[in-house]
């Protein structure tokens, strides 16, 4: 399935499974089409300003990523991942979109994701006129 179709179909539901896996196609349309599995739910928190109004769990999170590889919406990877200030490593699954130009497109007009960016943008506007 096409990723505009997948995205206006999970619009028109409102259970939490389709809630889920929007948010997650909306923070990786904002990290350019790439993040760890273990960034989703915080950056899920931040995209919404806090919690959203579905029950945001890693169970359901993992349903949602293996039906969005399951739709070819995504591409999933198990990788070595550093940890900040340390020598150790960890395993993570990096989580990439498989047409981030699609998917931001498809969220062009989508209210969620243009009010996380035009806060980010207010707050780089503010950040630069305080430098001046």
């Amino acid at each position: 399935m096409r990723i505009e179709d997948e995205i206006r179909s999970m619009r028109k539901r409102d259970d939490d499974l389709s809630k889920l896996k929007l948010d997650v196609i909306r923070v990786l349309a904002i990290f350019n089409g790439v993040s760890w599995m273990t960034e989703i739910i915080p950056d899920i928190l931040k995209l919404r300003g806090g919690i959203p109004d579905y029950a945001l769990r890693e169970e359901l999170l993992d349903e949602a990523i293996r039906d969005l590889e399951s739709d070819e919406v995504i591409l999933v990877e198990p990788r070595s991942r550093g940890m900040p200030f340390s020598r150790e490593v960890h395993e993570d699954k990096l989580i990439r979109l498989r047409d981030l130009s699609a998917a931001r497109k498809a969220l062009a007009g989508e209210m969620v994701y243009l009010s996380y960016l035009r806060g980010q943008m207010e707050a780089i506007r503010r950040a630069l006129e305080s430098r001046e």
